[in-house]
Parts: C-alpha cells; structure tokens; sequence
C-alpha cells in the first residue's frame, strides 16, 4: 500500500524483490483517498463545505502523486503485462488494507512514524492483526534488493512459528539464514525449529543473552552483525483486546529497523 509519495518507490522496489523471490507474484499497489469526515474529531471539529472541499484537493494531489510515481515505476519496472495492478478508491487506510489484505500473499507497507500518541499510519497495525497474513514493514530509502541474508528473530512460541513458515520461500533461496534467539540466565538454550530442516533450509543458531537493555536494539545490531538483509520475527501485542498496543521489541523493530521486517502475529 501507497501512502508517502516519499516512500512510495521503495514499497514498490521491496514489493518486486519479493515477487521476485516468490517466482513472479503479482503485484496489487493500493492508495486510499482519506474521507474527509474521518480527519476530524467529531466532538471538537465541524467540518464546514469549504474545509471538506480543502482537504479533498489535498488528498487527490497526493494520490495523482502516488500514481505519477507508479506509472513512471511500471513503465521502467520490467514486469509481464497484467502482472502487476493500481487500485485507488475512497477508504480510510486500515479498512482497505483490512479488505484487500486477507487476500494477499504478503502485505508490503512502510515504516509508519511514531509520535507520543503511538503509529501515524493505521495501516501497519490492521495489516498485522486483522488479515492474518505476513507483512513486510520497509524502512525509508530503501534502495538494494534483499533476502540473499536472512536473520530470523526465534523464540518457540506460534507468533515466531507462523513467520517462520511465512518466510520459508525466501528463506529457502537465501545463501545464508541465521536464527537470533534470546535466552535468559538458566532458561534452556533453543534448538533450531525442524520446519527448516523439513524444508531444507539450513540456518546458524545464535544464542543472545538477555539482560538489563532493550532487546529489540540487540537483536537489530546482531543482525547487522551477521549480514542480514532481512529480518523476520513475530509481531506481538501486549494485550490481546487492545491489539494496537504492541510488545517491546515489536514497538522498537517498527521504529527502528533500517532493513526490511517480515512480521507476522
């Protein structure tokens, strides 16, 4: 999904790397005309004709951008025909990526920001907990492609099982995968799941002490360390009922990561 024009040429080249990986997949490229109505807070704001009249021509130039971006993309991008598609409509973000993104393969969106309310962009947290599908989170200015060097955040739980098996067709063409599992003092050290041997992907094991700091910076400097170029790892939530609420390194991996995430919850 389209939502920066400053991003929207590094969505598009992390989506081709993946359909790239996954034999030629096709390519859907959404951007959302925010309703006026929904930019306002009904209880403080009231939104006059000429302020909805404003806020429209400001969200049609910024999708006429996106699509100025996409054409001159697609023109250049070297794919079959019909193998990759623009779809534009009326819908505030989180509900298109709700509707469209339970029939994807993976849901490709770029890093929100975050400020002390939480995530700018709904986008990213109805993509993680309401399509049940992989995401694919993509920091800014991304430029190479990826999925030659892959780190895997594990930890035995489903949340890391179902990525896992989200990223087997990457990690299988990968020259190299490294599984990055935290373990406290006196926990048991993890073994390396046998989905991956199943599937015949070999991968490192590294065993990361967890301490006093953040671990969700850990994890990313080890994974610059050993070369990765993508990082898959379960998204978590604290509280299951308020799902916008996210776990301590999910929140830091979104805010932080200068690679490309693979989550899935």
């Amino acid at each position: 999904m389209l939502d920066h024009p400053a991003a929207a040429n590094g969505l598009l080249a992390a989506a081709v790397c993946l359909a790239d990986l996954a034999d030629g997949a096709h390519i859907n490229v959404l951007a959302a005309l925010v309703p006026p109505v929904s930019t306002i807070m009904p209880t403080e704001e009231v939104l006059t004709r000429g302020k909805e009249t404003r806020l429209r021509a400001q969200e049609t130039a910024r999708v006429a951008s996106l699509k100025a971006i996409f054409d001159a993309w697609n023109a250049t991008a070297g794919r079959p025909d019909g193998a990759t598609g623009w779809f534009e409509c009326e819908a505030v973000a989180d509900a298109l990526i709700a509707e469209w993104g339970r029939r994807a393969d993976v849901i490709v969106v770029e890093r929100p920001e975050r400020n002390e309310h939480g995530m700018t962009s709904p986008a990213l947290p109805a993509a993680l907990f309401e399509t049940d599908r992989p995401v694919l989170v993509v920091p800014p200015g991304l430029t190479t492609t990826f999925g030659r060097r892959v780190a895997i955040a594990w930890r035995d739980d489903p949340h890391a099982t179902r990525a896992v098996l989200s990223a087997l067709r990457y990690a299988s063409r990968a020259a190299s995968v490294h599984l990055l599992a935290g373990m406290r003092l006196g926990s048991p050290p993890p073994g390396i799941p046998e989905i991956l041997g199943e599937h015949g992907v070999a991968a490192d094991l590294e065993i990361i002490p967890i301490g006093n700091e953040p671990f969700g910076g850990i994890l990313l400097a080890r994974a610059h360390e050993v070369g990765a170029d993508m990082l898959v790892m379960g998204a978590y939530a604290h509280s299951p009922w308020r799902e916008r609420i996210l776990g301590g390194v999910t929140r830091y991996l979104i805010a932080h990561a200068d690679l490309p995430v693979l989550m899935r919850h």
